[in-house]
């Protein structure tokens, strides 16, 4: 009777970790987090493609016929930078003297679900969009909706690290 309790349990057990794992279920993760809010690494993965994702798709969305400036939040790092900059092969990162830009603001990641705010131009001002995504751990995440909020926000602030500015712009892509 025991060995058959064992055995349901750990069946029961392998059933219900099998489930999360194919659900797509992961942690809540907020980049850049804020107060109470899950803190994300947004060098781990789908972070930096979740970024560069919602730049390509908010773009051909809003302003196709613009080039792609893009920006990313403070702090985020160099590597970042650079790997959402090879996902997204077009466009180029912020300079502080561009005026056309896409930012992201910030990613929020629930399980199978993630949305990405981020900052465009229109009409001579910036607003706020959020792209919506749905993936799971087999699957990549793929935007679904660009949800517009109409909210007129201050212009992008240039956080490109230098080491991303310095970098020569006929380096082949493989060597970046």
């Amino acid at each position: 009777m025991r060995k058959h309790n064992l055995l349901n349990a750990i069946s029961l057990t392998a059933v219900f970790v099998s489930a999360l794992f194919l659900s797509g279920c992961a942690a809540s993760m907020t980049y850049p987090e804020y107060a109470g809010a899950p803190k994300a690494d947004p060098s781990l993965q789908p972070m930096p493609n979740l970024m560069a994702d919602a730049l390509k798709f908010s773009h051909q969305r809003t302003s196709p016929e613009q080039e792609l400036v893009f920006n990313l939040p403070p702090t985020t790092p160099v590597q970042v930078w650079r790997g959402v900059g090879k996902r997204l092969d077009i466009g180029r990162p912020m300079t502080a003297s561009d005026t056309m830009v896409w930012s992201v603001r910030q990613v929020r990641l629930s399980g199978g679900r993630a949305e990405v705010d981020v900052v465009y131009p229109t009409q001579g001002i910036y607003q706020i969009a959020t792209v919506h995504f749905v993936g799971s751990t087999a699957q990549p995440f793929y935007p679904t909706m660009l949800q517009f909020w109409l909210v007129p926000v201050d212009a992008p602030t240039c956080n490109t690290p230098q080491a991303v500015l310095d970098q020569p712009k006929d380096q082949p892509k493989s060597a970046q």
